[in-house]
C-alpha cells in the first residue's frame, strides 16, 4: 500500500470507529443484552468492521478518490449521502445538514474528492460563473450551497469548489419563472 492508501485506511477506520461507538451507544439502551454477546478484542472488531457493508462503501470511495475505481456517478453519490446520513442524521430529526468544517476534516476531503470524480469537467462551474449566471454575489452562492440548493464538489488537488452545471440551470429557470 502506497502512503495516501494508508492515510485513507487510517481515515476510513476512524470513521468506522465513529460510527460504531454511536451505534453503541443506541443499541446498549435499546437492546443491551445483545451487546453483552459482543465479545470482540479491539483488532477483531476493526476487521468486523472493515468487512462491513460501510466498511466496503469507504473502501470503495476512497479508491475512487485516488483515481483506482471508477463507478457510475449515481452509486458513487448515493454511497456519499448514505456516509453522510449516518454521520449527521440524527434520530428523530427530519433532516441533517453537514458542517461546513466537515468538509476540511480527512474524511470530508476523501469523499469530496470521490464526488468530484464522479463528474466530467464540462459539468462543472466555478463559483464566481454560478454568481455570474444566476446573477448573485458568491456569498449568496456559498449560502445556497449550505442550504443544498446547489451540489458542488471541491477538488482536493486544486483545493477549488465546482458547482454542478445542471443545478446552476435548474436554478436559474426556476428564478426566472418565479420573477
Amino acid at each position: 500500500m502506497d502512503a495516501q492508501s494508508l492515510n485513507y485506511q487510517r481515515v476510513i477506520d476512524d470513521a468506522l470507529k465513529i460510527l460504531y461507538s454511536h451505534h453503541y451507544r443506541l443499541m446498549s439502551r435499546l437492546l443491551p443484552r445483545v451487546i453483552e454477546q459482543i465479545n470482540l478484542s479491539e483488532k477483531e472488531l476493526l476487521e468486523e468492521l472493515r468487512a462491513s457493508p460501510i466498511g466496503q462503501v469507504l473502501q470503495r470511495l476512497a479508491a475512487i478518490a485516488q483515481g483506482r475505481l471508477i463507478e457510475q456517478r449515481e452509486r458513487i453519490l448515493e454511497n456519499i449521502e448514505l456516509v453522510l446520513q449516518l454521520l449527521f442524521w440524527a434520530p428523530g430529526a427530519e433532516d441533517y445538514s453537514v458542517p461546513r468544517a466537515f468538509w476540511e476534516s480527512e474524511l470530508g476531503r476523501l469523499l469530496s474528492q470521490a464526488k468530484f470524480r464522479a463528474y466530467e469537467p464540462n459539468e462543472l462551474v466555478s463559483i464566481t460563473q454560478a454568481a455570474h449566471r444566476l446573477g448573485v454575489t458568491r456569498p449568496t452562492i456559498y449560502r445556497w450551497m449550505d442550504e443544498r440548493k446547489l451540489e458542488y464538489v471541491r477538488d482536493e488537488h486544486s483545493g477549488r469548489t465546482f458547482i454542478i452545471r445542471r443545478d446552476v440551470e435548474a436554478l436559474r429557470q426556476q428564478l426566472q419563472e418565479s420573477a
